[in-house]
């Protein structure tokens, strides 16, 4: 991380993994990472030339600025990696405690043949920073922090240098989530430096809606793709730095280290205009966010809209605060939607069996994928909705190696905060197996923080609405997932006591 530790970074590098079979990668600080999960999940053909180019990332985690207080973080950047085990440049920009930093950065890297690898960044002022990361391509992996000094989760991705030569252009759609209570979505249009728009803000359990957007954008730095905007809303203004993934996609960074914990992203819209007929077929959700409890409410689903304003199925998953309530489906009551047709706004209600309902505001990127926010007066929750493709599914469509990332709590094994990132792998008939490093967090005094490797089996089921299930050996028996398709789903465990979720992608061989 940043200089916001009291003592040097050394500090955080210096943690003991005591767990067999970790190589050791000795650089700054003597520092020490491992080389991944292990062989666990097959082998795929990774190697130091498939990270190789330049890459941004954002995570979100707690970690330990002293022996005694423990604060939550936000944390991003870009970096270059040269394709043979060295991060030749880049920058950490890193909010924890009401304080911002960033830091130019550069370190070394290991990668293993299943994808996954570790990344070490070093610091200037003295101190390294060591990440797990799982490779799903070339162009994108998940994260985790996992030096033993605290626990994050997040991704990566391929950014397309010939995008940082100009200004951001066009009709984006965005999304910020802030762990002190926040949560945007909303269309905006870049011009020439100039962002106009409009969105919807859950603030403290009420939603402002609409807002009008304003705000203006610098250009990004030729050389990593770092910009700044600054963006106002009916409910304030905000500073951010962004980083461009490519033409019609960026990354946020909130730089309001005083106010705010906020990272989010933007992609170009197309589709519109939009009409009911926008949202037709099957679609599947995974969200997160706050309770009274950081991460306290995780949740994944899917329904079927008739592209005339009715949702005439589905079902829905979550875990809040602990507590699983699972498989419940539509009610009777018909649910429905509206769509705007210039912004793509959606106001979905979907009705649930338990009597309950799930109302979402949702922005249309197109007419297969959104990114939405829960109206709920108590929660902040927030996350992505993708329309459903290759079905009907069975135990054959999930097949083959896949990079895995898993955030949240689990009480149950007094590791209030955990992150998991590695491979995981069915095998198109029942069976699967998983291996990956977890970070896990305890708020004790002092703070504790653990990172273990783990190579796990067991059974998975599949029916034909791509509503899986799958239990783990020592892990869990009552994995949920939500196929996108046979390459990718949302993910949940809902287990008592445990508050986690997350999501896998099937891995393409470099």
């Amino acid at each position: 991380m940043n200089g916001i530790f009291t003592s040097p970074k050394c500090v955080r590098s210096t943690a003991v993994w005591a767990v067999a079979g970790i190589l050791m990668l000795a650089a700054g600080c003597g520092s020490s990472s491992s080389n991944g999960s292990g062989g666990g999940g097959g082998n795929q053909g990774f190697s130091k030339a498939s990270l190789n180019g330049n890459y941004t990332f954002t995570l979100r985690g707690i970690s330990t600025p002293d022996t005694i207080n423990s604060f939550f973080f936000v944390e991003g950047g870009v970096f270059t990696a040269d394709g043979n085990g060295t991060i030749r440049s880049g920058i950490d920009d890193f909010v924890q405690n009401s304080q911002m930093f960033s830091d130019n950065i550069s370190g070394t890297y290991v990668m293993n043949s299943d994808g996954s690898g570790d990344l070490q960044f070093n610091f200037p002022q003295g101190g390294s920073a060591i990440y797990h990361i799982t490779m799903s391509d070339t162009s994108h992996f998940y994260m985790e922090q996992a030096d033993g000094v605290g626990t994050s989760g997040g991704s990566g991705e391929k950014q397309t240098t010939s995008a940082f030569t100009a200004i951001p252009s066009g009709t984006f759609v965005f999304q910020a989530h802030d762990l002190v209570g926040t949560a945007k979505v909303g269309q905006i249009k870049l011009t020439s430096g100039n962002i106009t728009g409009s969105g919807d803000v859950l603030n403290g359990g009420v939603l402002v809606t609409p807002v009008t957007i304003s705000g203006t954008a610098q250009a990004p730095d030729t050389a990593t793709g770092r910009g700044s905007l600054t963006i106002t809303d009916d409910t304030g203004t905000n500073d951010y730095a962004y980083y461009v993934v490519n033409d019609s996609k960026i990354r946020l960074f909130n730089l309001d280290a005083l106010s705010s914990l906020s990272i989010g992203q933007a992609e170009g819209q197309t589709g519109g205009p939009f009409s009911l007929a926008s949202l037709s077929g099957t679609y599947v959700f995974g969200s997160a966010g706050e309770t009274t409890f950081i991460q306290g409410i995780h949740s994944v689903g899917l329904f079927t809209s008739d592209g005339g304003g009715n949702v005439t199925s589905g079902s829905f998953d979550t875990v809040q605060d602990g507590t699983p309530v699972t498989n419940m489906s539509l009610s009777a009551t018909p649910s429905g939607y509206s769509v705007d047709a210039t912004t793509g706004r959606v106001a979905l209600t979907l009705n649930l069996s338990t009597g309950g309902v799930n109302q979402k505001v949702m922005y249309l990127i197109s007419p297969s994928r959104a990114y939405f926010l829960i109206n709920d007066p108590t929660n902040v929750e927030d996350g992505t909705l993708d329309k459903q493709s290759g079905g009907p599914f069975s135990n054959a469509s999930m097949n083959g190696q896949s990079a895995l990332l898993m955030d949240g709590f689990d009480a149950n094994q007094q590791l209030p905060f955990r992150d998991r990132v590695g491979t995981w792998t069915p095998n198109g008939s029942g069976s699967i197996s998983t291996s990956y490093v977890a970070s896990g967090y305890l708020n004790s005094v002092p703070p504790q923080t653990t990172a273990t490797s783990n190579n796990l089996a067991g059974t998975y089921s599949v029916p034909p609405n791509g509503r899986a299930t799958a239990s783990i050996n020592n892990l869990s028996n009552n994995l949920i997932l939500y196929l996108r398709s046979a390459n990718s789903a949302y993910l949940l465990q809902a287990d008592p006591g445990v508050d986690i979720g997350g999501a896998f992608t099937v891995q393409t061989k470099p």
